[in-house]
């Protein structure tokens, strides 16, 4: 196991700056070791893209 899988199992993502896009406005991109999709919420700030689950409630896609 890779030490960044171990670290997207604690939370610590990192973006891949080669497959960020833009639509509607914001950027979104995906996680370099778990592919994990994820969205800029400030500049330099991204954040785990949540998702809504059959309309119940929004949750986070892990």
């Amino acid at each position: 196991m890779t030490l960044g899988r171990i670290a997207c199992a604690v939370g610590r993502h990192s973006i891949d700056q080669n497959g960020v896009k833009r639509a509607g406005g914001q950027h979104f991109g995906r996680c370099r070791c778990c592919k994990t999709p994820m969205i800029e919420i400030e500049p330099n700030h991204w954040a785990v893209q949540q998702i809504k689950d059959a309309g119940l409630s929004p949750r986070a896609f892990l």
